[in-house]
C-alpha cells in the first residue's frame, strides 16, 4: 500500500509538472528496494517502451550540493529519448518543473552484460558513443531531497538528447575517462568537466549499474540494443526557456550538441 500510494502520488506529479514535498520531510522513509520498487510502478504507469537506463549522481564532487553519497538509475524510454540527427534540438521545458541539463556520454550496447562483469566484459558490450544531454528535473521545490525521494521520482530523469554516434575506439574506457567536455550557454563558457568525473569514467560507472541491477530484486536486466547515459561530467545548470545551450566534447573526437530551449 505504501509504495503504491507513492507512485501515484509520484505520477500525478510529474504528469502535471507540479511539485510535492519531498517524502523524507514528511517522516516517509523508504528503503532502497521499497524506493525502486515505487519508481517501477511509476515508470509502468507512465508507460512507454523501455530503451535502457540513466545512472544519476556519478559525479562524487557534486553529492555534496545535493546531499547525496551513491548515484542511483531510472529507466529511460521511447517517451523520453530523442535522436539530434544534426546534433541540435528545441526542447519545449513547459512539461517541466525546475529543469537543469547535464552534459554527459551515452553508451548503446550491442549485448546483455553478465553478472559481475569485469571491465574488458563492459568494454566489449558497447557498441556505440555518442555526447547527450540529459535534462534532469525534481518535483521537489528547490531540488531538495534525500537520496530515496531521487529514486522514487524516476532518477529525476526528465529527457535525454543523443547526438551522433561514434563506433567505440581501441582503449575504450581510457578514452572515455579522458573526455572533456565545455558547457556553453549562448556562447559563453559556464561549465568544464572529465570523463572521470563520472564514477571514475563512464565504463565503471555502468559497471555500478549492471552491480545494482543485479542485487535488486525486480530490476529488469540491461539487454541487447538498450542505451544507458553514464551521469553528468559537469554539475547540473539550471536552464530556462529562451536559452541556447551547447557542449563540445574533446579527446577521442570533437563532438558536438546543442539545444535550443523554448
Amino acid at each position: 500500500m505504501k509504495i503504491q500510494k507513492a507512485a501515484s502520488e509520484i505520477f500525478r506529479s510529474l504528469n502535471s509538472a507540479a511539485q510535492i514535498e519531498p517524502f523524507s520531510k514528511r517522516g516517509i522513509r523508504f528503503s532502497q528496494e521499497e524506493a525502486y520498487a515505487v519508481a517501477r510502478e511509476v515508470a509502468t504507469m507512465r508507460g512507454g517502451h523501455v530503451l535502457g537506463r540513466k545512472i544519476g549522481f556519478t559525479n562524487r564532487s557534486i553529492w555534496p550540493i545535493y546531499n547525496v553519497h551513491e548515484p542511483i538509475w531510472g529507466v529511460i524510454t521511447d517517451k523520453t529519448i530523442e535522436y539530434a540527427s544534426e546534433n541540435q534540438v528545441t526542447v519545449n521545458l513547459s512539461g517541466f518543473c525546475e529543469p537543469r541539463l547535464e552534459p554527459e556520454i551515452v553508451l548503446g550496447l550491442n549485448r546483455a552484460i553478465p553478472q559481475g562483469p569485469s571491465i574488458s566484459d563492459i568494454v566489449d558490450c558497447v557498441a556505440w558513443i555518442a555526447p547527450g544531454f540529459e535534462i534532469v528535473d525534481s518535483v521537489y521545490p528547490n531540488w531538495d531531497f534525500a537520496l530515496e525521494d531521487t529514486i522514487i521520482s524516476g532518477g529525476l530523469h526528465g529527457r535525454l538528447i543523443v547526438g551522433q554516434k561514434y563506433d567505440p575506439p581501441e582503449n575504450l574506457e581510457e578514452i572515455l575517462n579522458s573526455i572533456s567536455v565545455e558547457l556553453f550557454l549562448n556562447d559563453k563558457i559556464r561549465e568544464e568537466g572529465l570523463g572521470s568525473n563520472v564514477l571514475d569514467g563512464p565504463i565503471s560507472a555502468l559497471k555500478y549499474l549492471q552491480k545494482g541491477i543485479d542485487n535488486h530484486n525486480g530490476e529488469p536486466e540491461l539487454k541487447p540494443g538498450d542505451v544507458v547515459t553514464t551521469g553528468t561530467l559537469t554539475d547540473a545548470m539550471p536552464i530556462l526557456a529562451g536559452e541556447e545551450w551547447s557542449a563540445v566534447f574533446s579527446g577521442f573526437t570533437t563532438m558536438h550538441l546543442s539545444i535550443k530551449c523554448i
